[in-house]
């Protein structure tokens, strides 16, 4: 069973392992912000308030895996975003999974949605495999979302 992190209880070398992730070119290409500086991202860590609209968890599984975010968190909706510590392969599964867990059975969310570059394979294949349904798109990004009655119903099935 995997174990979320809260990133407000990361040890500094947890944070610094993080940062370097995101850094890391096989990640951030499919980031709207492609760098972040060491100031800007322990700036933002400090910065999180438990609760509120906002949450972001390490995911260990073993050993760490990658960062689930929360975004946008209403009663009835939030946004999701994930990614891989860039030296694994094969981890999308685990990270999707937390995500619709934590999604629909702690925050009690009535859909999730996320966001993903047209080019991003990778990401839609797995969003596809998890039953989110595209609901838009622009230029750049296809939106998708889930909602918790899809969810309840593939769980049942598998």
């Amino acid at each position: 069973m995997c174990e979320l992190i809260n990133f407000m209880q990361l040890s500094p070398d947890e944070a610094e392992m993080i940062l370097a992730w995101r850094n890391d070119k096989r990640v951030a290409k499919f980031m709207k912000t492609k760098f972040i500086s060491r100031e800007s991202h322990f700036k933002f860590l400090q910065n999180l308030k438990d609760g509120g609209d906002k949450r972001y968890f390490l995911v260990k599984d073993g050993g760490y895996v990658g960062v689930i975010d929360f975004t946008n968190i209403t009663d009835e909706s939030c946004e999701f975003g994930l990614y891989a510590n860039p030296e694994l392969k094969g981890v999308g599964k685990i990270l999707m999974s937390a995500v619709l867990k934590y999604a629909f059975e702690i925050l009690g969310v009535e859909e999730l949605r996320a966001c993903a570059y047209k080019g991003n394979a990778a990401a839609l294949g797995l969003y596809e495999k998890f039953k989110l349904l595209p609901c838009g798109e622009d230029e750049e990004f296809l939106y998708l979302k889930i909602t918790q009655n899809s969810y309840n119903t593939a769980k049942g099935n598998s």
